[in-house]
Parts: structure tokens; C-alpha cells; sequence
């Protein structure tokens, strides 16, 4: 199957959607306060954006990936490739994905009430995210779920032929072979041979193990496709548990190397509409509705929707919300109707 993974964006203007989880509800208010009919039609002609990361953890993935999908197939919406659907395609088990692969599974153990899904709906889902790109781009706007890396981008350009499926296998059999031929890989098997059964046990007191460290450091960096979907890492001083095992490396802020004067709107990166003391990550020192990076053009609009299992779990009112970016005016806009000019 011949796959695009870099694709042209739409010229007309964008409503760019953030990472939904799984909440249609959220995405179904977001649609009629944007103004879009059943059918994704707009009065003013504009086009719907999506970052990526429809599903896992809500309460109904497969019903907003099929709204997606129509939208897609109807021209109304374009549509890029998150970590989280790269994880179905690559069959990969992950925490919020036992919806797809079956639940409990090892890294799902959370209470997310997803709907489960049959055979037959599986594969709907895996043909059509066989055919979104990893990213969009236009002279205007860029748009990626995680980050923007140009030479992961000219790497995936150069690539003919292949599907997703495939081109990731490529990259992890490039990875493997590196980590094999400069002896990290048989370090890091020792390393892992010793704390295996502690490595996903948050009470473990797991040192810092510098040749799994590396191991993963390469098999992020040398993927592009992990690159653009789960972002630009680096090693840490410290081990900390998170998704459901320690890990070695964290995420690293690209944008503050962006030079670009193309803008890029992503996802992936949580953000919310705490105060900023009490924020916490990336976002402490950002305002919740500002542009940053190096030249401030670089927009996250996921505002954390992905967390509202934890909201039903404790039978609370929802504390995020779902919000697009309006394109080129630089607006946001909630569910709820809510406004908010974007800032530099």
C-alpha cells in the first residue's frame, strides 16, 4: 500500500481539534459549537484539523474515530497520526488501549469504562488509520501531534511504497541492529535481566540503568515516526514512573529549537487552564492560551480532555475540556462555547 506520510494541508480556514481520548460527547458539542452539521458541512466553508490521539481512555474510541473517518472520507477533515493510534497499528499494548486489544491487559489495569470492540470493528479501524499521515504542512501551517522535526520529516518523504506498519518495522529493525552492533543492547539485557519484575512496580526503588537508558534513547531517536508522535527525548538524571513503568528518558522541548517561520500546531503535551502556579511541566511558565517557542509560533491545543475517566471515577463535574484552535484567527474555542484570542 502506497502511503503519504507527509500530506498537503487544507488552504481553506482551519479549525484544528485537540487530542479527544475517546470523548465523543466532548467532540460532538465541539462540532455544533464550531458550527458543522452531521454531514462536517460548514456555512462558512471551513475545514475541521485533527492532531491525532481520538482514542483510548474515553468512554467510546471506535465512535469517534467512525466520526472521524466519515468526516475524512467526506473531504471535510484532515486528520494526522498521534502515538496513540501508532500503537494500534503497531499492535502495541498500551495503557487506555484495552478497549482495542482487549481489557485487562498488562498495561491497562485503570478503571476507563471503554466501550470494547469486536473483530470486524477492529479492522475498520486499522484500515483507516492505515491511510492518515504522520504529519500536514502548507506554506502557511504545520501540523504534527507531537513535534516537529525536519529531518524525521525529510526522512519520511524519501520513503516510497511503504505502509505504516511496514515503515515502522523498517525503523525498529534499523534501531535494533544499532543497539546490537555497539553492545548497548547486551548491557541493557543484564540491566534488565536484574529489575524485570520491578520495572513496573511504582513503589520499586529502581536506580538509574545507563545502558537501558540508551537503548531507549536510540529506539525514540532513530525512529522518526516515534519522533513526530511522541516527541523529542533526552536521558534524565533520575528514573520516574509513568504509563505504567519507570523509564529513563523524558521529553524533551523542541520547540525552543524551532527556527521555522512556518507556525506548527500539535497535541500530545497536556496542557489545562490551572493557574500558573499551579502548573506543572512545559506549561508552568506558559500562559494557558499562548503561542511559544523560540519564535512563538508553535501552539499545543490539547487541554487534557484525556483525563476525564479520572472526573467519572470520583462522579465529579468534568475539569477539562475540549477546545480548537481557529485558523488563521488565532481563536480558541470549548464545548462549552467558551472564547479566547490566543496571545504571543
Amino acid at each position: 500500500m502506497n502511503n503519504a506520510f507527509v500530506q498537503t494541508l487544507f488552504d481553506e480556514p482551519l479549525d484544528i481539534v485537540g487530542d479527544i481520548h475517546g470523548e465523543i460527547e466532548a467532540l460532538n458539542h465541539l462540532l455544533d459549537v464550531l458550527g458543522y452539521d452531521e454531514q462536517g458541512h460548514h456555512p462558512e466553508q471551513r475545514k475541521l484539523i485533527f492532531v491525532g490521539d481520538l482514542c483510548d481512555r474515553g468512554a467510546d474510541s471506535f465512535a469517534v474515530i467512525q466520526r472521524v473517518k466519515a468526516l475524512v472520507e467526506q473531504g471535510k477533515a484532515q486528520c494526522v497520526l498521534g502515538n496513540h493510534e501508532l500503537n494500534l497499528l503497531i499492535d502495541a499494548k498500551r495503557e487506555g488501549n484495552g478497549w482495542f486489544f482487549g481489557s485487562p491487559h498488562e498495561d491497562d489495569h485503570k478503571s476507563f469504562t471503554s466501550r470494547q470492540i469486536n473483530h470486524q470493528e477492529r479492522l475498520n479501524i486499522l484500515n483507516f488509520l492505515a491511510t492518515l499521515p504522520i504529519a500536514l504542512e502548507s506554506e502557511k501551517l504545520r501540523v504534527v501531534h507531537a513535534c516537529w522535526d525536519q529531518n524525521s520529516i525529510d526522512i519520511l518523504k524519501s520513503m516510497q511504497g511503504l505502509g505504516t506498519r511496514q515503515a515502522y518495522d523498517q525503523f525498529v529493525q534499523m534501531t535494533e541492529n544499532h543497539v546490537r552492533e555497539t553492545g548497548i543492547a547486551e548491557q541493557a539485557k543484564r540491566e534488565s535481566a536484574q529489575y524485570r519484575s520491578q520495572m513496573k512496580n511504582p513503589q520499586a526503588d529502581i536506580p538509574f540503568l545507563p545502558y537501558l537508558a540508551q537503548q531507549d534513547l536510540v529506539e525514540q531517536m532513530h525512529n522518526p515516526m516515534k519522533v513526530l508522535t511522541s516527541g523529542a527525548e533526552l536521558l534524565v538524571d533520575q528514573p520516574f514512573y509513568i504509563g505504567g513503568r519507570w523509564r529513563m528518558i523524558d521529553r524533551s522541548a523542541w520547540w525552543v529549537h524551532y527556527q521555522d517561520e512556518i507556525p506548527v500546531i500539535i497535541g500530545h503535551y497536556w496542557r489545562n487552564f490551572k493557574m500558573t502556579d499551579e502548573k506543572t511541566g512545559f506549561f508552568k511558565y506558559i500562559d494557558t492560551v499562548q503561542w511559544f517557542g523560540q519564535k512563538k509560533n508553535v501552539f499545543c491545543v490539547d487541554y487534557s480532555v484525556g483525563k476525564r475517566y479520572v472526573d467519572r471515577q470520583y462522579n465529579r463535574a468534568y475539569t477539562s475540556q475540549l477546545i480548537a484552535l481557529r485558523f488563521p484567527e488565532n481563536i480558541l474555542l470549548s464545548e462549552t462555547g467558551e472564547q479566547w484570542e490566543t496571545s504571543n
